[in-house]
């Protein structure tokens, strides 16, 4: 605490109300972290200072926490501790001023403190867009909860919350911070210290902040021998990488986990530094707190060695200039991967089945390596990349450490949920990177929770309760009545109806059997459909020629439902367009895979019959046949 002791004269409690004069302007310095205030704490914030106007018991004051600044020039302070706190404020004052008079509001409106930040100069405090930055979300976010919690106060008197926050002189109730001002003539190195000292037991900042942190130190340190704005650059290059990682569909092409948006930048830095599963959170960041440490000691020697540590030795880092540029190499090389088709789906689906970044990229350059050793001459190709690409994913087709054949997948069953899942994911993903103009959807599949579905339901006729057998009713009798044209198909639907009026006590299971009996038979007999064979695994409901890939709100929906009634949501769903459709499970319940050159009925579509499997795994074969055959490529 000795850096900021010697300043105890500088303290003072300061009234809100006293930064209303328009000559304060604060400045939040570039080493430190955005606005990162949850809504729990805003919405806090809010109802304490309420509560501390409304009550007429207790103290006069209500002191926030400390705000510690350093004195510039021309009324301007850098903050080194209460940027959030003064952050919220400035937007709780912002809203407050659609409660006054037009004419308070206008006082007021340019007697109002400013906030810079250095790292976002055009951060809009007025009309944050979530979509910008992360800095721009967190401040949407805390605007909509003071949006909403001042709508909740229609009708409540605010004078008191106003006058609390407003009002100087006489005002009994003021809501006040500890303003600490340091010496104006500190260093922004001790600035840094005070700063990370001053939030030790708070909410941690970040690895990746903490990183961000040295290298701005370390810019500011060289300064002097490095063009002017280095460190400007560093943050304008930094803010692009961070805005990269909070696009959803990034994030999830090279993660698996549903990170704060915050922490997921973390991510880029653990994997230059190679940071392993069983690494603390922390890991990364202190491998670059070590090199720093190490180049302000090279600094002062005339030696030039190469930081001790396996990725610096790897990448030849000798100071924190070139640290940044493995930075950016690794960055620019996740993009690429993102922006290229084949590196996008297979990179994309070795990731969801559990394989890292990292990993795949050493893994490939292994493979190069190794061609080279074999022949030097050897140019290292795209179609070498779709070879390695596959046989790394064939790692996940083994059984006691044997290869699965393409032979084998007709057996898959519903059992092997994790091989059947890899298998119909597989399926989907190398589909749409054959069709070139298609992206599999890999931020929907993490973030919607697919399931592995039945096709044609298996369990419709033993349903117990009471619930599940309605729904499965009235699914029917829409099909037969709404999709269906014939006699026959009216009065099944009519019967329907009539048992889903009955009681509890009145709807038989041996009713309900027999209304079940009735409409599976309507269409197996008008659909051509004979009686399942037990030895032909395509007619098995368990196997995969049964399944498809759903998200678990659609499967939810729908669950045991009539296949008609399952391929009329699916239909409704595609072409709303308000729900993402797997391209195969799309294919499959329109029924692409099916010959069209056998003699069908209107009735076809109503029923998923052995035709129909035949032709879904003929297609998956046709699909997943040359991935399968690449490890007897060695």
């Amino acid at each position: 605490m000795e850096d900021y002791q010697a300043y105890d004269e500088n303290f003072a409690p300061k009234a809100i109300a006293d930064l209303l004069d328009g000559k304060h302007h604060f400045v939040i310095p570039s080493y430190q972290r955005g606005y990162r205030w949850e809504n729990k704490q805003v919405l806090d914030l809010l109802e304490d200072i309420k509560q501390f106007a409304d009550n007429d018991v207790n103290s006069n004051s209500y002191f926030l926490q400390p705000v510690v600044v350093r004195p510039l020039v021309d009324n301007k302070y850098e903050v080194l501790d209460g940027q959030q706190r003064l952050t919220t404020m400035l937007l709780v004052l912002k809203r407050l001023m659609r409660k006054l008079s037009p004419d308070d509001s206008d006082y007021f409106e340019n007697r109002l403190y400013s906030i810079e930040y250095t790292n976002r100069p055009q951060l809009d405090f007025d009309n944050p867009n979530a979509a910008d930055n992360i800095d721009s979300y967190y401040l949407a976010e805390a605007q909509r909860i003071i949006n909403e919690w001042f709508n909740q106060q229609r009708g409540t008197n605010l004078d008191s919350f106003k006058a609390s926050l407003l009002y100087t002189g006489n005002q009994k109730k003021q809501v006040k911070i500890i303003w600490y001002a340091i010496d104006r003539d500190s260093q922004d190195l001790v600035s840094i210290k005070i700063f990370n000292r001053l939030n030790k037991g708070k909410i941690s900042l970040t690895s990746s902040e903490l990183i961000k942190a040295l290298f701005i130190m370390d810019y500011d340190l060289r300064s002097s021998t490095l063009n002017a704005g280095s460190s400007d650059q560093l943050s304008m290059e930094w803010n692009e990488m961070e805005r990269r990682f909070q696009d959803d569909e990034f994030w999830y092409f090279i993660s698996n986990d549903n990170n704060d948006m915050q922490t997921r930048v973390d991510l880029l830095f653990d994997y230059v530094t190679c940071r392993q599963e069983n690494a603390d959170s922390d890991y990364s960041y202190r491998e670059f707190q070590k090199l720093y440490d190490f180049c302000r000691k090279q600094s002062n020697s005339c030696t030039n060695n190469v930081f001790d540590s396996p990725w610096a030795q790897t990448n030849n880092v000798y100071n924190m200039q070139d640290a940044w540029r493995v930075v950016r190499r690794t960055y620019d090389r996740l993009v690429a991967w993102y922006e290229d088709n084949l590196y996008y789906h297979y990179v994309g689906y070795l990731v969801t089945i559990g394989f890292t970044p990292l990993q795949i990229n050493n893994y490939l350059e292994g493979m190069k390596r190794e061609r080279k050793n074999q022949d030097e001459k050897y140019e290292w190709s795209v179609e070498d990349t779709t070879l390695a690409f596959q046989r790394k994913i064939m790692e996940r087709f083994k059984d006691k450490n044997k290869y699965i054949s393409k032979d084998c997948i007709d057996d898959f069953e519903y059992d092997d949920y994790s091989l059947v899942k890899n298998t119909l994911l597989l399926f989907n993903v190398e589909y749409c990177r054959i069709s070139q103009n298609l992206r599999f959807a890999f931020a929907k599949f993490k973030k919607e929770n697919w399931d592995i579905e039945h096709i044609d339901s298996r369990n419709e006729s033993s349903l117990q309760e009471l619930t599940d057998r309605k729904r499965w009713l009235k699914n029917a009798a829409f099909v037969l009545e709404e999709l269906d044209t014939t006699d026959e198909a009216k009065k099944l639907a009519d019967e329907c109806k009539a048992l889903l009026e009955k009681s509890k006590d009145s709807m038989e299971q041996q009713k309900y059997k027999e209304i079940y009996k009735k409409v599976i038979t309507y269409y197996s007999s008008n659909t051509g459909d004979t009686q399942e064979d037990e030895g032909d695994a395509t007619n098995k409901k368990d196997y995969i020629s049964n399944l498809t890939l759903l998200d678990s709100a659609t499967n939810r929906e729908y669950k045991d439902a009539p296949f008609a009634y399952k391929r009329y949501c699916i239909v409704k769903y595609d072409c709303e367009g308000n729900r993402y459709i797997p391209p195969c499970t799309r294919n499959v319940f329109l029924k692409y895979y099916t010959d069209s050159n056998k003699d069908s009925s209107h009735l076809d579509i109503m029923k998923w019959n052995n035709a129909d499997r035949q032709g879904y795994i003929k297609a998956i074969h046709k699909i997943l046949d040359p991935i399968f055959d690449s490890i007897c490529e060695k």
